[in-house]
């Protein structure tokens, strides 16, 4: 910590005679003036990915403000991804002269029909349970609470006897429906247990908005880069995507989304506004809030995917998009496959205005529940457990997280541009535009190592040259070397395609 601090002291300290044009005035308010200090620090590469930033306090006391501007001025580093805040640890540098922000690009082009199937089925037919896990968007089993989950299925099947072997039969057990109600209402949810419908995880509630407001041949805003299983749901509902310009810090971009809805009037808008998949990006609470009273007023539905909302924060999670609905548009979808157990497939839907529609679909279709996970669920929310897990499970992935983006930043070749989240699990990796992702992938399973390719989470199978990497694991000398085996293969495929050209 000393020597971090001293590197960005010294550093500081030791400028004003030399400092570049770009410095700022003397007029400039405190909290930018040191901003932008800090931010020269970051880019000059006196400091590297996964050190940890000064402290707030000790930052007032150098520069003698008060500490609201010192956290002013960290706070805008972090809306520019330059750093990044772990619980109770502090701030650490996520962004520097190797990994810059990646703008993109605000033009967005017309509908097109979804072609992810081939692609897909391509990968995951030849994907193995034994790969080292740096593909799949899912937590180290090891890192759930098998013991808590165990104890609760064991006392569900004392309370339900025979009844726990019969149906769940929708809108799903009232007692976890209140459970998710009263959970929600923390962050601002306007949604009770009556509003609620169990489903088989946040897909089935997903394919159920969809079902609800579109027909065959419409077409769907989405995020760009998108998650491959909305993509697949497109695809497989005959629905037309049209992509929107999405930011890593800021997701969603407005501007291009209502330039989209003029031009081309989606049917619905399918968005991850917390914690975005494969990007990690969460729009600002005011953002959110342009995105649901723009969507009102268009009358057009938003079907938010929520399933990462419960890993971010260190306390109080901020509010869902849902949270600003007035009348119903927003659809909410959500599940615990991220954070508590995949395999028991419990997620729910808060439909609003939609919510006799999708209920009819649910029933005409997959509808009958599992009682029994369905009751242990209910008891681990009820009892305390499942916020006790959280905050265990969030340390850990700011640990994995960390130690994967230090190897990369060690072992990937020059180019490489990695997007560290602000919470969640996923990295976003760009390299070099001459590597082949999918061919990257392929030889990592040769290797026995799952990474997932960019053209995964593109609806025309783009994003050629993108990696998203799972930090959700123990980072064991296993794991990072993994990490490093795919460098040197980016590493080997850079030459090869310099050497030919």
């Amino acid at each position: 910590m000393a020597r971090i601090i001293g590197c960005i002291v010294s550093f500081i300290e030791n400028q004003p005679e030399q400092m570049p044009m770009s410095a700022p005035s003397p007029s400039s308010p405190h909290y930018r003036r040191i901003a932008e200090m800090l931010r020269l620090t970051l880019t000059s590469g006196a400091l590297r990915v996964g050190d940890r930033m000064i402290s707030a306090r000790k930052l007032a006391e150098r520069e003698h403000v008060s500490l609201p501007t010192a956290l002013e001025a960290l706070r805008c580093l972090e809306a520019e991804g330059l750093i990044v805040a772990r619980p109770r640890s502090g701030y650490f540098i996520c962004q520097t002269s190797i990994t810059p922000r990646t703008e993109p690009s605000h033009s967005v082009p017309g509908p097109v029909p979804v072609t992810m199937s081939a692609v897909a089925r391509s990968l995951f037919s030849s994907a193995e349970a034994r790969l080292i896990p740096l593909g799949a968007a899912l937590p180290d089993p090891a890192w759930l609470p098998g013991d808590m989950l165990q104890r609760a299925l064991h006392s569900a099947v004392r309370r339900l006897d025979a009844h726990g072997q019969s149906y769940s039969l929708p809108p799903g057990r009232r007692d976890l429906r209140s459970k998710i109600a009263a959970r929600s209402a923390q962050w601002g949810a306007r949604f009770g247990a009556d509003d609620l419908i169990i489903t088989a995880g946040a897909t089935q509630a997903l394919r159920l908005a969809l079902q609800a407001v579109c027909q065959p041949g419409d077409i769907v805003a989405i995020e760009q880069p998108a998650y491959f299983g909305t993509l697949l749901l497109l695809e497989d509902l005959g629905l037309k995507a049209l992509a929107i310009p999405t930011d890593p810090v800021e997701g969603l971009l407005l501007e291009p989304l209502a330039d989209a809805i003029r031009c081309h009037r989606p049917a619905a808008v399918l968005a991850s506004p917390t914690v975005q998949n494969p990007l990690g990006a969460s729009m600002p609470v005011a953002r959110k809030q342009e995105l649901v009273a723009l969507l009102e007023q268009a009358e057009i539905p938003l079907i938010e995917d929520d399933v990462y909302g419960d890993l971010v924060g260190e306390g109080q999670r901020p509010p869902a998009c849902k949270a600003f609905d007035q009348s119903g548009n927003v659809i909410y979808c959500s599940s615990l496959s991220k954070t508590l157990a995949p395999g028991w497939r419990i997620g729910w839907i808060a439909a609003g205005r939609y919510h006799v529609q999708v209920l009819q679909t649910r029933m005409a279709g997959e509808w009958a529940g599992a009682p029994m996970l369905e009751a242990a669920t209910s008891e681990i929310l009820a009892s305390g457990d499942y916020d006790r897990h959280l905050r265990r499970l969030k340390r850990r992935i700011a640990e994995g997280i960390d130690a994967v983006v230090a190897r990369v930043e060690a072992s990937f070749p020059p180019g490489t541009r990695v997007n560290v989240p602000t919470a969640g699990f996923l990295l976003w990796v760009e390299l070099p535009e001459q590597i082949n992702a999918l061919e990257v992938h392929r030889r990592a399973l040769a290797m026995g190592i799952g990474v997932s390719p960019g053209p995964l989470f593109s609806p025309g199978a783009e994003l050629t040259h993108f990696l998203r990497l799972n930090c959700a694991n123990e980072p064991t000398p296993r794991l990072l070397n993994a990490v490093e085996q795919i460098g040197a293969l980016c590493h080997e495929l850079a030459a090869r395609d310099n050497f030919t050209n």
